[in-house]
């Protein structure tokens, strides 16, 4: 080939990888996490995940991106149930409580079994925790509707490895519970055997324990257990009121300790 031939083959070359590349990166569009500028009410969403299932990773790096976000309106947790414990791997933070949360769930959405990683996003909607594009929609519909009840914590208190949390809400809703939840902030975990063997697992707003009672009083407590009797740096405590029938979330708080 001549020297001019090709200088323009390379040209040519050049211009074709560049436009294949513009046209990738209007393609490649990043599903923003939710609308900033929607009216503000109260998300919870309920993660349940394991570190011994391959699938659920995904959904991990989603709802710690919801965390990271830092939206006081929006509150991530993730409890790790002990099903997936029989396949080499043993959770440290799965509780068979958290197993129960979840078929109990199954039972309010008449589902046939139970599976991870599941979303439960106001005790109302239920998918699959890495459907990013569904889960943003979920977000901002949620967000649009005004909570209709307000939680604050007056004080919380330690004694024997217990957590004392003493409460107050606006209103009394018929039929509903208060429920409690401790939570660290972030923990990365290697993990060394079973389906995610090899991997650096970073969770997010794990569940530490959960405790449910009525709600029977505008003023009431509520108790946690602290695991190994110590509060870990970066913990937090999460109270919401939901509709011990339908499931439906009617307010949310969380604290850092």
């Amino acid at each position: 080939m001549k020297k001019g031939l090709l200088s323009f083959a390379v040209i040519v070359i050049v211009w074709v990888s560049i436009a294949f590349q513009c046209i990738a990166g209007k393609n490649k569009t990043e599903i923003p996490l939710y609308d900033t500028t929607v009216e503000k009410g109260i998300v919870l969403m309920e993660l349940f995940t394991s570190q011994g299932c391959n699938s659920c990773p995904p959904a991990d790096e989603v709802l710690g991106n919801y965390a990271s976000a830092g939206d006081d309106h929006i509150i991530p947790i993730a409890y790790h149930v002990d099903y997936w414990n029989r396949l080499g791997w043993t959770d440290t933070f799965s509780k068979r409580k958290f197993t129960q949360r979840q078929e109990e769930y199954a039972s309010k959405f008449e589902l046939g079994s139970i599976y991870t990683p599941q979303l439960i996003i106001n005790g109302q909607k239920e998918l699959v925790g890495s459907d990013r594009s569904r889960i943003a929609a979920l977000v901002n519909g949620f967000l649009k509707e005004a909570s209709i009840l307000t939680i604050k914590i007056s004080s919380t208190v330690m004694a024997e490895s217990k957590l004392v949390i003493n409460y107050s809400v606006n209103k009394i809703l018929t039929g509903s519970s208060i429920n409690a939840v401790l939570i660290l902030d972030s923990i990365t975990t290697v993990i060394r055997a079973g389906e995610n063997r090899g991997l650096e697992l970073v969770n997010h707003n794990v569940v530490q324990d959960f405790s449910s009672s009525h709600l029977s009083g505008t003023i009431g407590n509520i108790t946690l257990k602290i695991p190994y009797g110590k509060l870990k740096t970066g913990s937090s405590i999460v109270l919401f009121v939901q509709d011990e029938v339908n499931g439906k979330i009617s307010g949310a708080v969380k604290v850092k300790l």
